[in-house]
């Protein structure tokens, strides 16, 4: 016996003991799978009303009726009986229908309490709040036995049982479409705007170089005044000259930094609201060639450089690096930048300060790429290992493992703020372009690597939920 099904077993043993204590007849346990198979045959819950009903009716001759719970004041409402099948819309239960956590009885019927699934009772919706989802009229009864209790008690969970599925199914399938509306939203009211901004940036970088050409040519025809004529005026106009090429100067600056920062947004919400995400309900590649450094990282690293100089981080640039060719990927460019971004955000906000060798306190990150192969007798790299070190307290070796589970944080970062799932979306998204990503604790910091192929693995092209 295999110790992982030792629960199991004693789940089927405990069963097995209650269905021979119930001693259910035979037309008894025929009813409950006959709801159970034609339960599971629809999804919609008007049906799921019927065929409750039309048991009770086809295997013991008893009329019936399910009432539910109004979302607004919590009443009691009518939705199916034998005599009327399903009411569209529903009505209000007679006075002597409540809500109630037991099996009562009124007149010559019994009502039993429909109860939902209790392990996962905070998916069922918010005015729910037990787990009484509607109740079970049985009638005529002249006298109700203990082992009729019993059975139509069993029954009503049942349904229950049943209810709860599908109102947690109708409620993800308004979640899907709220999600697919949301991102369709999102692609007309944000992405789709983006091309006015990029457009905005060539005017204004083109009213720009107007600028400039305006002002080489005012300098051209300065330099062509004699040197003793107007010489005030002259030195007065070269300095206001001077002063508007510094203006030309900054404003290519911050026109480059707001360039830098559209691009990087826009790659990431165009790639987080992929519509082909929300469609498959996993990541979706779109593969393409690029440069590791020049097309992925960099571009990161600019993002971030003057909030590590503010922080006073030194970044310190590899002393080798490998051929342009050797540097070539076959990668989802926006979800790999995103991945770069992370391991850049959890530098920033963890590295921290360590003794140098000349005995001065210093903090920096480092970075490293190098070819690598995956089978060790195979001479031709096939992947590429990049790995950034930041300095600070080594993990531990245990944390090192478990440092990319969602949600996890070291206690080296317990103080900081952060939910723990940015290195988990770094592996994950390693995963599925089929490499991987870890970390190896060192003397004075921290290792984190990513290995991606050079080449797209077949065997990872679908997406991963």
């Amino acid at each position: 016996m295999h110790h992982d099904l030792d629960l199991s077993y004693k789940l089927l043993k405990q069963k097995e003991k209650d269905y021979t204590s119930y001693s259910f007849k035979s037309r008894e346990i025929m009813a409950i799978c006959a709801f159970y198979d034609l339960a599971q045959e629809f999804t919609s819950m008007h049906n799921l009303y019927r065929i409750a009903v039309a048991v009770m009716h086809f295997f013991f001759n008893h009329e019936s009726c399910i009432y539910t719970i109004r979302a607004e004041d919590k009443a009691p409402e009518m939705r199916c009986c034998t005599s009327e099948g399903l009411l569209q819309p529903p009505k209000a239960a007679r006075p002597d229908i409540i809500i109630n956590q037991s099996p009562y009885r009124s007149g010559r019927s019994f009502i039993f309490p429909i109860i939902g699934k209790r392990i996962s009772e905070n998916k069922i919706p918010l005015f729910l709040d037990n787990q009484i989802l509607g109740m079970l009229e049985i009638f005529p009864i002249k006298r109700m036995t203990a082992h009729k209790y019993l059975f139509y008690q069993k029954y009503a969970n049942r349904i229950g049982y049943n209810m709860h599925n599908k109102i947690v199914f109708n409620q993800n399938i308004e979640h899907i479409r709220f999600i697919n509306q949301l991102v369709a939203d999102i692609e007309h009211n944000v992405i789709t705007p983006n091309i006015y901004y990029k457009a905005f940036i060539i005017h204004m970088k083109k009213n720009l170089q107007n600028y400039s050409s305006e002002l080489e040519d005012i300098d051209t025809s300065l330099s062509e005044f004699p040197d003793q004529q107007n010489s005030p005026l002259k030195d007065t106009i070269a300095q206001k000259i001077f002063s508007l090429h510094d203006i030309r100067h900054n404003m290519e600056d911050k026109i480059k930094e707001f360039e830098n920062r559209f691009n990087h947004l826009s790659l990431f919400l165009e790639t987080l609201f992929r519509g082909e995400h929300f469609k498959t309900g996993g990541y979706v590649l779109k593969r393409r060639s690029c440069n590791l450094l020049k097309d992925v990282f960099l571009p990161e690293l600019d993002y971030y450089r003057r909030r590590f100089k503010d922080k006073k981080i030194e970044i310190i640039r590899p002393s080798r690096l490998p051929s342009g060719e050797d540097l070539i990927l076959f990668v989802d460019l926006g979800l790999t930048a995103q991945v770069f971004n992370n391991l850049l955000s959890n530098a920033l906000k963890y590295c921290k300060p360590v003794l140098s060798k000349n005995g001065k306190y210093k903090r920096y990150i480092s970075y490293r790429v190098e070819p690598i192969s995956r089978q060790p007798d195979n001479d031709i790299p096939n992947e590429i290992k990049f790995t950034l070190f930041s300095t600070g307290n080594p993990l531990t070796n245990k944390e090192a493992l478990r440092i990319f589970e969602d949600g996890y944080r070291s206690s080296n970062n317990i103080t900081s703020d952060g939910e723990g799932h940015g290195l988990y979306f770094v592996h994950n998204i390693a995963h599925i372009q089929g490499g991987r990503a870890g970390c190896e604790p060192k003397e004075n910091g921290n290792d984190f690597y990513i290995i991606l192929p050079k080449k797209t693995n077949r065997f990872n092209l679908n997406p991963v939920k």
